[in-house]
């Protein structure tokens, strides 16, 4: 699904004020992060809030990036940079608005199901060796950090991650054999944001003694379901 981003003149409220369209989230956060980590952009780019950027036009022009020879060239099929209309002028394009948690490393979030978004992650401390689950009646919440990162970096896919319990020292990791989520005093090793987002599967609605005990395992497989932050 497309996103969407305005980018401001930092010196001046008249011009050069651009309508970016993305191919994705993803493809945003992973242009800022080349923009925010270039020579060029990192002092004069700056991301004011997930859908607004300021630029200085005079000194580097964030339209200009994705150009032949840019610092983002890559980018060049993943985002259209539109013209705005001058501030003086009276037609004005509004972006769709757009309603999501920002995946600043070092926050703590909520993580659920985007298939059942009643479906969160949650670890009964105490009980069933602290496997992580999801349950429709309580949720856990979870520190995400990029490993040996800044905190306050905007999460890309390819960031090594650890994901943690706010309340005690553990991380989540999977068990080598069965893939089933725990938590433990060393995090999973090899861990990508991506993989948080796109590497695990609900398994079945466990059961005791004939009722139901509104969990599921969560297991780390190659091909999982979606997961988002709250």
């Amino acid at each position: 699904m497309v996103y969407y981003a305005y980018i401001k003149q930092s010196t001046t409220d008249f011009s050069f004020r651009y309508l970016a369209t993305f191919c994705s989230r993803a493809a945003a956060d992973e242009w800022w992060r080349v923009l925010s980590t270039s020579t060029k952009y990192g002092n004069t780019v700056k991301r004011i809030d997930p859908q607004l950027f300021t630029h200085d036009e005079n000194t580097a022009n964030a339209a200009d990036s994705t150009g032949p020879g840019g610092v983002a060239a890559d980018f060049m099929n993943k985002v259209m940079f539109s013209w705005l209309y001058n501030k003086d002028n009276r037609v004005w394009s509004v972006m769709p608005t757009s309603d999501f948690t920002d995946h600043v490393s070092g926050n703590s979030f909520f993580i659920r199901s985007k298939a059942c978004p009643d479906e969160y992650w949650y670890c009964p401390l105490g009980q069933d060796s602290h496997s992580v689950y999801t349950s429709r009646t309580e949720r856990t919440r979870f520190f995400v950090h990029i490993i040996n990162g800044t905190p306050g970096t905007i999460m890309i896919g390819s960031d090594r991650i650890a994901i943690t319990l706010t309340t005690v020292d553990l991380s989540v990791r999977s068990d080598p054999d069965s893939g089933a989520l725990f938590v433990s005093k060393t995090s999973e090793q090899g861990l990508t944001f991506s993989d948080l987002l796109h590497g695990f599967l609900a398994g079945t609605t466990l059961h005791r003694d004939g009722k139901s005990l509104d969990r599921k395992e969560i297991f780390k497989v190659h091909a999982g379901e979606e997961w988002e932050l709250v």
